[in-house]
């Protein structure tokens, strides 16, 4: 007999033709977007739970938000000459419009000397606050009292103390208790100091205390803590690119404080400037006042000297001409301002030598000395000086100021060589023209220029003191009408909530982050930890070999469903498999069918049942169900056959097949149950008596179904597979073990067994377990929809069900 199942064994899955199996037979091994949307939709109620509980998170969070206010002041670096001073004396000047002098400028406003000068001011040693269900209220300026510390411990910094009004003179401090310290009481009141190992402090009452029944917290704020916070929190920019508007902003929580806070940095910055430029003012005058002294001196002893030369000599006036006393005059002038250049060099050349890098120079224009390298170099020595006072050794900033320091050093010391040198050349020629002119004088008898001498040295010590007189008023006037060099633009204020989005990014957040989660579950839950088969599209990449027909599942409790419901669904399915077993077998007649599947439990023996009813259904024909499974006889345990004659009886000889077959009373086909448990149930079944079995089966039956062992777990259905004409592989979905699965197909394929199909049991008429990626439905779905077709009738031999009869 020609292999019925050739068929088989030249096409492989899925070459069948469409109308072979009332959809596309060909695998697909990409992504199945709709199934996956149908799995997911399975999870509804899960998914509306997440949301739930998503959003109620999502309240509960935002009852605990507390708005984050960005507090902003701008303040304008203005050059002193903007002002109409003379900036070159001040160690501030922006005079040379550098945009380093502006950066500067922002990083000293960041100092941490600044910063620390205006937390001691703002006195925030405690944080009074409202404790309510979901958060914390800061009572900044609004608190009923008021706490003064005047001794904290460390510890007390990590504690928190609840405060309670007791009456109209007393309060009670509570401490709760921690891991470290047991809990404490202490009673205190108004205005009386209270002192405890961790802290002395005094509460006062203020006019917010209304209620004296009141409960509130508080804990210490150490200056470490405060100036840290304060310092992240702070920013600089500039307002445009080549702007010296320089805006402050702050981030914090309580605004009012944070407005506080930059009040005071603004007044201790704008302070800080108008000291340094007081201290080159105050050290300018300081020199001069110590250059008068000593000049007061020489004064008052060439003073002495031309008296008591006068007394001796008796000569009390010369006459001279008036063009050489005014050239003297000018020559002595000119000598007093070279003398005061030669100081403020030996000034200079002290700080160089001593390295005095806390200390700011004098600036030369103070003494009218108009050489702008030099005036230059002191300006960014004197910024530079400042900056690191500023910022510390421990500032990253500070080892690179540092390094332009000694830059500006070695340019400091060029620059006065060259002014020394120039200092040189300018007293050598005024002394030359002093020769001339004392010359012009020569031919005076010799009391009249002794008297001279005495007088010109007397004069070239009153015009030098009476310059030095006029640098020190100008220095006294200038002190006197210094103001800083940055002003206020605007004063700081309150602009914004920059957290506002907060509350509906938080339901955005949970709503998304569990609706991610209820995702990642479902998509582990349907195929990381789910190890059974869920889709047609899951058995086409694991098999080569062809789906016949797909089972759903169904609600009846019949145990042949296509008996008692002959015009449902389901027994449809079954007829469709009927249908395309002779397209298959190419038989209408004499068709051996081996039922067979993974494991235990996957409906091939509910599946044979059905198949032999709705092939013994056709009239003429004769149909007999045999069962195999001689390790576990389901068949004859469902039908209610005792096993004590059967198969195996036959196989060994005991009995004849007209012995052994029964009719069954209710479903008219013939059943031959397993027969008696042998011990060596494979080797039976691999016998020449089973060929002969089957033979004399084929000659009295149109149909032979033969209810076999899983063939996952024993041999069995190998060699029966071979003796019928089409194995019918049983594949239960949402139960079938998808590896196992795999590892049976792989090796009936190395054993060359091809004359096998698939058939799909248990598929679910809703959902994604139906769904195929080719957009098909499954039959069985076809079904709910047209039921006023598909009515679910009894057959004549039995009652209808109220369902029925309505």
């Amino acid at each position: 007999m020609a292999n019925p199942m050739k068929y088989f064994a030249q096409k492989p899955s899925g070459s069948y033709p469409d109308d072979y199996y009332g959809m596309s037979g060909v695998p697909s091994s990409s992504f199945d977007f709709m199934a996956w949307i149908f799995k997911i939709l399975k999870y509804w109620y899960l998914f509306l739970i997440v949301l739930v509980i998503s959003l109620g998170l999502a309240y509960l969070k935002n009852k605990s938000w507390t708005p984050t206010y960005r507090t902003i002041a701008t303040v304008l670096i203005e050059e002193n000459d903007r002002q109409g001073f003379k900036s070159n004396m001040y160690p501030y000047s922006m005079s040379s419009g550098s945009r380093n002098n502006n950066i500067n400028q922002m990083i000293m406003y960041g100092s941490h000397d600044f910063i620390s000068k205006t937390v001691k001011r703002l006195n925030l040693s405690n944080e009074i606050y409202m404790k309510q269900r979901f958060k914390n209220t800061v009572l900044y300026k609004q608190s009923p009292i008021e706490i003064e510390a005047t001794y904290i411990a460390d510890d007390a910094y990590n504690m928190e103390f609840e405060i309670q009004g007791l009456d109209s003179t007393s309060y009670s401090i509570i401490f709760h208790g921690d891991k470290e310290k047991e809990e404490f009481r202490i009673n205190g009141k108004y205005g009386e100091s209270v002192q405890h190992a961790l802290f002395f402090i005094t509460v006062n009452k203020n006019e917010r205390l209304i209620d004296y029944k009141y409960d509130l917290w508080f804990h210490f704020l150490s200056a470490n803590r405060l100036i840290g916070e304060y310092s992240s929190k702070l920013s600089y920019r500039f307002l445009m690119e080549e702007s010296s508007v320089l805006e402050i902003s702050l981030l914090g929580k309580v605004a009012q404080r944070d407005v506080d806070f930059l009040n005071l940095l603004n007044d201790a910055y704008f302070t800080d400037n108008l000291a340094q430029k007081n201290l080159v003012a105050e050290k300018t005058i300081s020199f001069i006042d110590e250059q008068l002294l000593i000049i007061r001196d020489s004064i008052q002893s060439s003073e002495a000297k031309l008296n008591i030369y006068q007394a001796r000599s008796g000569v009390y006036s010369q006459d001279r001409s008036k063009s050489t006393n005014a050239v003297l005059d000018e020559l002595d002038k000119r000598k007093a301002d070279l003398r005061l250049k030669k100081e403020y060099m030996m000034l200079i050349n002290n700080y160089l030598t001593k390295n005095q890098d806390d200390e700011v120079m004098i600036t030369p224009t103070a003494f009218q000395i108009n050489d702008q390298q030099l005036n230059m170099l002191v300006n960014q020595y004197n910024n530079l000086t400042l900056s690191m006072k500023s910022q510390g050794p421990t500032n990253p900033v500070y080892k690179r100021n540092k390094s332009s320091l000694d830059d500006v050093k070695k340019g400091l010391k060029e620059s006065l060589n060259v002014m020394d040198a120039s200092i040189g050349l300018e007293d050598a020629n005024l002394n030359q023209r002093y020769s001339k002119a004392w010359g012009e004088i020569a031919s005076l008898p010799q009391k009249e220029r002794g008297l001279l001498n005495l007088e010109r040295d007397y004069k070239i010590n009153d015009a030098y003191y009476s310059y030095l007189l006029q640098r020190r008023t100008e220095s006294q006037i200038q002190r006197a009408s210094n103001m800083p060099d940055n002003r206020i633009v605007d004063t700081p204020r309150t602009v914004a909530v920059v957290n506002g989005s907060d509350k509906m990014n938080n339901y955005i957040y949970f709503v998304l982050g569990g609706l991610a989660l209820t995702l990642l579950f479902v998509i582990c839950r349907e195929s990381i930890f789910r190890f059974s088969v869920q889709s047609r599209d899951e058995i086409e990449s694991i098999s080569q070999f062809p789906i016949l027909g797909m089972v759903e599942t169904t609600s009846k409790t019949s145990l042949i469903p296509v008996y008692d419901y002959p015009k449902s669904g389901f027994a449809e399915s079954f007829r469709a498999i009927r249908s395309r077993m002779e397209y298959l077998t190419k038989k209408e007649v004499a068709i051996t069918m081996l039922i067979t599947s993974t494991e235990p439990k996957d409906g091939k023996t509910f599946v044979a049942l059905n198949l032999a009813s709705i092939y013994n259904q056709m009239p003429g024909r004769k149909t007999i169900i045999v069962d195999m499974d001689l390790r576990r006889p389901a068949l004859s345990q469902a039908l209610g056959y005792s096993n004590e004659r059967g198969v195996s009886n036959y196989l060994i000889g005991h009995a004849g097949l007209d012995d052994l077959v029964v009719t069954h009373d209710k479903y008219g086909f013939d059943v031959l149950p397993a027969g008696t448990a042998p011990p060596n149930p494979s080797e039976l079944i691999a016998s020449e008596e089973t060929k002969a079995l089957l033979k004399e089966l084929s000659f009295k039956y149109d149909y032979i179904i033969l209810d076999c062992s899983p063939v996952g777990l024993v041999s069995d259905a190998h060699f029966l597979s071979r003796q019928a004409d089409v194995t019918l592989y049983v594949v239960r979905n949402d139960k079938t073990n998808r590896n196992f699965f795999k590892y049976t197909i792989q090796e009936m394929a190395e054993d060359n067994i091809n004359n096998v199909a698939i058939i799909y049991n248990g598929v679910k008429t809703k959902g994604a377990g139906i769904y195929s990626s080719r957009g098909a439905y499954g039959r069985g779905l076809y079904y709910h929809k047209h039921d006023s077709y598909y009515h679910e009738e009894t057959s004549k031999n039995h009652k209808k069900t109220k369902e029925d009869a309505q």
